[in-house]
């Protein structure tokens, strides 16, 4: 019988499609009330309509827009930590099922199983680096003057933490790619994440004007759901 596993909380999409949402809406309503500002100083200027109105309304536009912003952002943090949260508990659910196969298969299939048992312990999340993006992104609000510099060091955190997500995830696929196999599970390649580079996607980031990192949060997130719900499925055929 398998051993009891770590319950696996799946990444929440619906936080995913909501922060992109809030987002977009929130730039386009920074426009308009930016705009109707604008407008409301230059009419001022000569002296016509109502400025101080329209000035007034656009800065209230504006602050509205912030306010959806920061939901944007929090639904961003989350959905950021469930990464790292569902594929740690997936490596620990990977480790004990190994410690259990290794005591039920013959020493041939032992030696493919020690060798995949040191390869998960090699997979290392950077969860630091999120931590670290968190509490930078967080102070840039805080200290203006600094918000340049500081917002360089939460881009360099955030890519330290997505590069490690990037590795960490394709690799665990590809080792239950070889683990299935061994336990005597015959069924397809499973390759439902992507693999991506860190370079890659700074580089698609910024030619998108930040439209590639919206459709990543949605997709990567729906990638790893996606692996977890194959993987429990496969786990459920074990009979060793």
């Amino acid at each position: 019988m398998v051993p009891a596993l770590l319950s696996e909380r799946k990444v929440n999409t619906t936080f995913a499609i909501l922060a992109v949402v809030f987002s977009v809406i929130s730039g386009v309503i920074a426009a308009v009330g930016a705009g109707n500002f604008l407008m409301g100083a230059v009419e001022g200027l000569f002296d016509y309509g109502h400025p101080y109105g329209r000035m007034i309304g656009g800065m209230v536009i504006v602050v509205f827009s912030g306010l959806l912003g920061i939901l944007s952002a929090i639904f961003t943090l989350i959905v950021l930590n469930q990464w790292s949260s569902t594929l740690n508990e997936n490596i620990q659910n990977s480790k004990i099922l190994l410690d259990y196969a290794k005591q039920k298969v013959e020493t041939e299939k032992q030696m493919n199983l020690v060798a995949l048992q040191s390869h998960l312990s090699v997979l290392t999340l950077n969860v630091w680096a999120y931590w670290a993006y968190l509490i930078v992104y967080v102070i840039s609000f805080f200290i203006p003057m600094l918000s340049f510099v500081l917002w360089i060091l939460a881009v360099i955190f955030l890519s330290i933490y997505l590069q490690s997500v990037f590795t960490v995830a394709k690799k665990l696929e590809e080792i239950k790619n070889i683990m299935y196999p061994v336990f005597g599970i015959s069924s397809p390649m499973m390759s439902y994440i992507k693999q991506r580079s860190i370079g890659v996607f700074i580089l698609l980031v910024i030619v998108t004007l930040g439209i590639y990192w919206w459709y990543l949060l949605i997709k990567l997130s729906d990638e790893i759901n996606q692996y977890i719900d194959a993987d429990q499925k496969l786990r459920q055929a074990i009979n060793l």
